[in-house]
């Protein structure tokens, strides 16, 4: 071989080997670098399972802490996972019993909850679902739902979900509430105490499911509970009257406190009217720190009623208590009305009988007084000559005697005669009227009648009006020992009735006998001329006008007599 023929293929050798070497760099290069990335990768792909590994954690957390209830289940309604909360609050436990939320459906709410589920598999999803469940104690819940469907990558349904929250708390208070609402709507404008009563008791029965509620009323005076109204599978009249004290009604009233009895069996004070039932509520109505009535309630079941039955009684009781007073009080206002109208008619019968009576008294009684008048007369005529001086004094003493009898008499005939009946229609002229009274007594000349104010003109009967100024103005001036006797009359118009004062500066009266001097043959100082009777006669008229009489008086300075008659 030539020596340019060596020399190239040392050269190409010499490239070779330099482009093998390069090779080899470069293929150690790319293997260091592939290895420095496997490195990185493995690095990342820890780092991810480590976030992977906290977030499910943390979902786990979610999914076990949730405030309510939460549950899986497969598309049959078979429970495939619950949390706790949804444990407790179903009373399940999935590892060693299998649940299927058909099951957990109050029977009434079944349909409803059907067509709720089919909508979830349409529509997948449903929100604010209210419905109640049983739990494995048969307890009955109110719950609110919101659920949704689980797809799969291919978007087919595989499962659903769903929060459940207990709102049976928020559910009872409502319905106590709209309970309450309605008892006082129900008895709005209701004044018939057997009418509220049915109200209340047909509220309370639906309320506390029971079928047997009686609202009793106390009888203050007898002392005794008296049932009113009962919702009852018998009659009202079956139930009898429970005395203060007996029983746990009469117990509940006696002592103002609810009580709930849990067995009836094992307490002594029970009473049984039909059946024996072993759970029994009673609730005190209380009005003014008073009881008036007991609401009391009974059911078959042992342990049925709770706290919460006798907070609503007591609210209803409260409720109703103010309005079952009134209606208490307009019936015992009516019951009085009605003894008044039967009482005003016998009064009035009886009035009529004692006028009649007093005018054949009156006429029986002077008939013999004016024969006794006559007989003596005539027997002190025809033996004059024979009588001696203290003779005649008798005959003179007994003729006094009988005119102050007959006098009597007729001023007794005058009071029973007073009508209390008022003649509204006719107009009379008070100051022309005491005018003529005053023309018509004798007025000693010590004595003088000054009428200080115009009178005024008032609807009334002028025989009565003149009865009453003629006996008021006739006492001044008869019990007047003063050497410069006075009468004041005056009036002051008030704003539905006239005040009249008579005053006068006589002999005055002691204040122990204020009240007695009105009372009928009731004379406090003896005279001649007097029966009594005048200021029996002027009370008894202002009574019939609704006006008032007084007076203000002090021995030896004088009396004023103070008197109201309507407008």
């Amino acid at each position: 071989m030539s020596k340019e023929k060596e020399e190239i293929l040392t050269r190409a050798l010499n490239r070779q080997k330099k482009a093998r070497l390069q090779a080899e760099k470069i293929l150690e290069d790319k293997s260091r670098e592939l290895y420095n990335t496997s490195i990185e990768l493995k690095e990342v792909n820890a780092k991810l399972e480590s976030l992977l590994d906290e977030k499910n954690s943390q979902l786990q957390g979610v999914f076990e802490n949730i405030n309510d209830a939460y549950l899986v289940m497969d598309l049959e309604g078979n429970v495939i996972k619950m949390n706790d909360v949804a444990e407790n609050f179903f009373g399940f436990n999935l590892e060693k019993e299998k649940v299927n939320v058909v099951d957990l459906i109050y029977n009434e709410d079944y349909t409803y909850a059907m067509t709720s589920f089919a909508e979830l598999t349409e529509k997948g999803r449903f929100a604010d679902y209210n419905a109640r469940i049983i739990t494995q104690t048969n307890d009955v819940k109110w719950v609110n739902i919101n659920a949704s469907i689980i797809f799969d990558k291919d978007n087919n349904p595989i499962a659903a979900q769903g929060i459940i929250r207990d709102v049976t708390a928020q559910r009872e208070k409502q319905y106590v509430l709209d309970l309450i609402n309605d008892t006082a709507k129900s008895i709005l404008g209701k004044e018939d105490v057997n009418e509220i009563s049915w109200e209340i008791t047909n509220k309370i029965t639906n309320y506390l499911k029971t079928d047997n509620c009686v609202v009793y009323l106390l009888d203050n005076e007898n002392q005794f509970l008296e049932p009113i109204a009962a919702y009852h599978v018998n009659k009202l009249n079956d139930r009898r009257k429970v005395a203060l004290g007996e029983g746990i009604i009469g117990a509940v009233a006696a002592s103002s406190i609810s009580e709930i009895i849990h067995d009836t069996s094992l307490d002594s004070r029970y009473i049984s009217i039909d059946k024996d039932r072993l759970s029994e509520i009673s609730v005190p109505i209380i009005n003014d720190k008073k009881v008036i009535g007991v609401i009391d309630a009974k059911h078959a079941q042992k342990n049925y009623f709770h706290q919460e039955h006798i907070k609503t009684l007591e609210s209803i009781a409260n409720l109703v208590a103010m309005q079952l007073k009134s209606a208490l009080n307009l019936r015992e206002r009516k019951k009085a009305e009605r003894d008044n109208a039967e009482l005003l008619s016998k009064l009035e019968k009886s009035n009529e009988e004692l006028k009649e009576y007093a005018h054949i008294v009156s006429h029986d009684l002077k008939s013999p007084l004016r024969s006794i008048s006559a007989l003596t007369s005539w027997i002190k005529m025809d033996n004059m000559q024979h009588f001696n001086k203290d003779s005649l004094q008798n005959f003179d003493d007994i003729d006094i005697t009988l005119e102050k009898m007959e006098t009597l008499i007729s001023d007794v005939l005058k009071f029973s005669s007073l009508d209390s009946k008022v003649d509204e229609e006719q107009e009379v002229d008070l100051d022309v009227l005491v005018k003529e009274v005053i023309h018509m007594l004798y007025i000693p000349i010590n004595i003088t009648i000054d009428v200080k104010d115009t009178l005024p003109k008032i609807k009334g009967d002028k025989i009565k009006f003149q009865q009453l100024f003629q006996n008021l103005i006739g006492n001044a001036i008869k019990f007047n020992d003063k050497d410069n006797g006075f009468i004041h009359i005056n009036v002051e118009e008030q704003k539905s009735f006239y005040k009249f004062t008579i005053k006068d500066n006589g002999i005055g009266i002691e204040k122990k006998n204020f009240d007695k001097i009105f009372k009928i043959f009731q004379s406090l100082k003896k005279s001649e001329n007097s029966s009594g009777i005048g200021l029996s006669i002027v009370k008894k008229i202002v009574d019939i006008y609704k006006g008032e009489i007084w007076l203000e008086s002090e021995i030896n300075e004088g009396t004023t007599f103070h008197f109201t008659l309507k407008k």
